[in-house]
């Protein structure tokens, strides 16, 4: 019953405002009309009300396929009346014919300009219903998605500050610090300090949305400095970006999370360095790496850049483009 009442709330409103209307022009004119007979003439305005909304309805459904209101909002809500507005003039057109033409009943011009009027409030009142439900649809549908990447987003920034805990990338720094601790006390102290770096700039950025591209990358070198002193020449990371897009903004610790997924994800040796190249191209920053996938990966949900994306919904009117080509994957994240 719920469920009905939510779905049909608006139609059942109209329908009861009509029959009200209704009455309170009857009792107006006959002034003596019992309760009975309100009740039984209060029949055909719902069924009138009833037919009409079912034909607008049909032709509000139609133009949401060849005239949707993205094209033109104004456009489309004046289409709909006007259309509304011909079709029951055709509909009563009919009906009078028929009524005159079998039941010999002669309807006068005043009679007729009442009935007009009152199909014409009935039609456009009816489609600014139809209307109105369809902005506040928009509206509910606006309000769910918003919470849904806010959720999202949360659990993306949860994602970033997890990848900067993760027990592997502490395993791998603790084990580097502590054979560079005996072998070159100078060069540990140096990866302490990029550690400490890498997760301040998580601490402090946790919260944010966008940093910018500046901020992005002092931190992004401390992250690249820690994987150098690991993977030394088996490592090469190309950053190609022109100085004039320092001050654009992008999401906060995105690069470092992609650079991560690549050195996770691919086998890095010698003989074959894994390569990282971050440049720009058509106002997009453009993480892409060699493909030389692992043999055995670590445990992945592979959720990271699809939170990315839907995060990136919440933030840009463009999209994170991703290609997972041959010998190349790549993401491109748009610069705001």
């Amino acid at each position: 019953m719920k469920a009905f009442l939510r779905k049909y709330a608006v139609r059942i409103a109209v329908t009861f405002m009509f029959v009200v209307i209704a009455w309170t022009i009857r009792q107006g004119i006959v002034p003596d009309m019992t309760i009975g007979r309100h009740l039984l003439t209060s029949i055909p305005v719902i069924i009138v009300t009833q037919f009409v909304w079912t034909v607008l309805s049909g032709v509000h459904k139609l133009l949401d396929k060849v005239f949707p209101f993205t094209k033109s909002d104004a456009g489309r809500i004046f289409l709909q009346i006007v259309l509304g507005t011909i079709l029951i003039y055709v509909i009563r057109s009919i009906v009078f014919s028929i009524i005159q033409s079998n039941f010999k009943i002669e309807i006068d011009q005043l009679t007729s300009a009442m009935i007009a009027t009152i199909n014409n409030f009935v039609s456009i009142t009816i489609n600014l219903a139809l209307i109105g439900q369809y902005y506040t649809n928009r509206w509910r549908e606006g309000i769910l998605k918003e919470e849904r990447l806010v959720r999202e987003k949360m659990q993306l920034q949860f994602l970033h500050l997890k990848n900067q805990v993760d027990p592997h990338f502490l395993f791998n720094a603790f084990t580097s610090l502590d054979s560079l601790v005996h072998s070159n006390p100078d060069l540990a102290s140096q990866f302490i300090r990029h550690l400490s770096k890498v997760y301040r700039y998580a601490l402090q950025n946790r919260d944010k949305d966008m940093v910018s591209l500046q901020t992005e990358l002092e931190m992004l070198h401390h992250y690249i400095a820690l994987q150098k002193i690991r993977f030394g020449t088996a490592l090469v990371v190309d950053i190609e970006l022109d100085a004039s897009l320092m001050d654009r903004r992008i999401a906060a610790v995105t690069l470092q999370m992609l650079m991560d997924n690549a050195i996770k994800h691919n086998e890095i040796h010698a003989d074959h360095p894994l390569r990282i190249r971050i440049y720009e191209q058509d106002d997009y920053i453009i993480v892409s790496n060699n493909k030389q996938i692992r043999k055995q990966l670590a445990a992945s949900d592979k959720q990271g850049l699809e939170q990315l994306k839907q995060l990136y919904t919440f933030l840009s009117a463009r999209q994170v483009r991703v290609e997972d080509g041959v010998a190349e994957f790549t993401v491109a994240l748009p610069l705001s």
